[in-house]
């Protein structure tokens, strides 16, 4: 039998084999010349072995990275320490290619190099890159449709007001003008009927009006206006409500205004949806820097709610805070319950890019 080139009759790992066989590209540098490399280091590079050793590493190497590699290079030769980074390597054909470099100083031939492992991680970052192109289009989209949304409230719940309920308001006049004519007849007893009916519609228009956007929180603030929704909204749906406001007429913007009362509301829609709750607390807390909003509940507690099929209220939430530069949280009560926080720096709304 043939003694097998590839074995070692000491019993020691075989390393060169392993080294040439390795999927990883795996190298030596020394002098700032490459002094080894396999047959993987050599592919990604577009090199063949034999062709790639002596190369200069600044011929491996995209311009715009060289100096950070060799100082890491120096840095490792100085301190005798191991580094992870990614970095940019020249291709044969002159493009650029992502590397992921795992580097140690070692000892070559007597003297101090630096041997390292490399991957090829330029398909991984393309779709990472394509990824968060599409998150920040995706959240385009979402502040563009939140915008057209609530311009489309405000004309109609305009629309509802002004129209219909100038509509309605005309048929209330004219009634009282029947009524002050007729007050003691059949006639005057189906005129209070219908004065009846056209205040209830009076009513029903107010309130589609006030839940499509709210005129209280325009003309008297943030503070006001969850006041009123909150009177309107618990009795409704059997709730105790409970305000705490540390400092009234917060200094918002009228875009953050706009995002917190949204988020105040989805919080309550929230609440009766899932909460099985009986009380509702709602805190604000406002300093020099910072505007905090709590909407706190006495319910079963948040259960996976971001992962909850068909589940988009706090999606929705997290994007309304983002786009005006806050921060949103869902978390477990401090007892029991879901604690919904929205947290706004106090300036002109937006995140600096």
């Amino acid at each position: 039998m043939k003694p097998d080139p590839n074995s070692n009759a000491s019993g020691e790992v075989p390393y060169r084999a392993l080294v040439e066989q390795s999927l990883v590209g795996i190298y030596v540098i020394q002098d700032s010349v490459l002094r080894y490399a396999n047959a993987a280091f050599a592919h990604m590079t577009g090199f063949q072995p034999e062709e790639i050793v002596g190369q200069r590493l600044a011929d491996l190497v995209s311009p715009g990275s060289l100096d950070e590699v060799q100082r890491k290079e120096t840095e490792r030769l100085l301190q005798g320490s191991s580094i992870r980074y990614l970095t940019r390597g020249r291709h044969k054909d002159g493009r650029d290619i992502d590397l992921e470099v795992h580097g140690s100083a070692v000892e070559f031939n007597g003297r101090p190099a630096v041997a390292g492992v490399a991957i090829d991680v330029s398909e991984r970052l393309r779709y990472e890159r394509e990824l968060d192109a599409s998150r920040e289009e995706l959240r385009e989209l979402t502040t563009h449709l939140n915008s057209v949304r609530e311009q489309q409230r405000a004309t109609i719940a305009r629309e509802v007001h002004d129209v219909l309920g100038g509509i309605l308001t005309g048929i209330k006049m004219d009634a009282n003008r029947i009524l002050e004519r007729e007050p003691t007849s059949e006639l005057g007893a189906i005129t209070r009927d219908l004065l009846a009916s056209v205040q209830e519609g009076i009513d029903v228009v107010r309130e589609i009006s006030e839940s499509l956007y709210p005129a209280v929180l325009d003309y008297l603030g943030l503070e006001a206006a969850i006041r009123h929704h909150l009177d309107r909204f618990c009795p409704r749906h059997g709730l105790r409500p409970m305000v705490e406001i540390t400092r009234e007429a917060a200094p918002l913007s009228s875009l953050q205004k706009l995002a917190a009362y949204r988020i105040f509301q989805e919080s309550l829609t929230n609440v009766v949806r899932h909460a099985q709750a009986t009380q509702v607390v709602v805190r604000i807390e406002v300093d020099e820097a910072r505007f905090d909003l709590f909407v706190e509940d006495d319910g079963v507690g948040i259960k996976s709610s971001r992962h909850r099929r068909g589940g988009m209220g706090l999606i929705s939430m997290r994007e309304r805070a983002r786009e005006v530069g806050g921060e949103f949280s869902a978390r477990p009560g401090p007892t029991c319950g879901t604690c919904i926080q929205l947290t706004l720096p106090l300036g002109d709304g937006r995140r600096s890019a």
